[in-house]
């Protein structure tokens, strides 16, 4: 692997690691987000240098936060993973999920805070406003993102990727 894209790789699992996520997760992302395809389990062990449990763990962690998704291939058991060609989208939108509930818990909170506590209800309803600002924002990146670049990054010979 070139120095240059081992140096990212680890430069992912560190930045992601400081994220909450365990390192070797950012390091299964950073090599399928410079690397074209699916890869089984084994491959991404070898190629990372580490063990096939830890893979395996980390890779359906990565799957479950809409980083990658799993393809397998029609009379092979193994399963693959490749970055999903919607992963930013995706994201976007299990943020803005995670925003409406925050903002439905501020609002509901806020209305039944005690008069005594006028300095609380304001910070309630000063969090239920960034979260309402949060998610106009995004709705417009989203729409931008779609009506602009696209979801999807072409294959090397420029057509969207297909499934193993």
């Amino acid at each position: 692997m070139h120095d240059s894209v081992q140096d990212f790789i680890e430069r992912m699992g560190l930045l992601l690691e400081s994220e909450g996520l365990p390192r070797i997760a950012g390091r299964i992302f950073g090599f399928l987000l410079v690397h074209e395809g699916a890869f089984s389990l084994d491959e991404l062990a070898g190629e990372l240098q580490v063990s096939k449990a830890s893979v395996s763990t980390n890779a359906r962690h990565l799957e479950q936060h809409g980083f990658l998704e799993r393809v397998s291939s029609p009379g092979d058991r193994r399963d693959y993973y490749r970055m999903r060609a919607d992963a930013w989208t995706f994201m976007l939108r299990e943020a803005q999920r995670k925003w409406r509930t925050l903002q439905a818990f501020f609002q509901e909170a806020a209305a039944v805070m005690p008069e005594e506590l006028a300095v609380g209800r304001r910070r309630l309803e000063e969090a239920e406003r960034f979260q309402r600002l949060m998610l106009a924002r995004a709705k417009e990146m989203l729409e931008e993102w779609e009506r602009g670049e696209g979801s999807a990054v072409p294959a090397a010979d420029g057509k969207p990727e297909e499934e193993l």
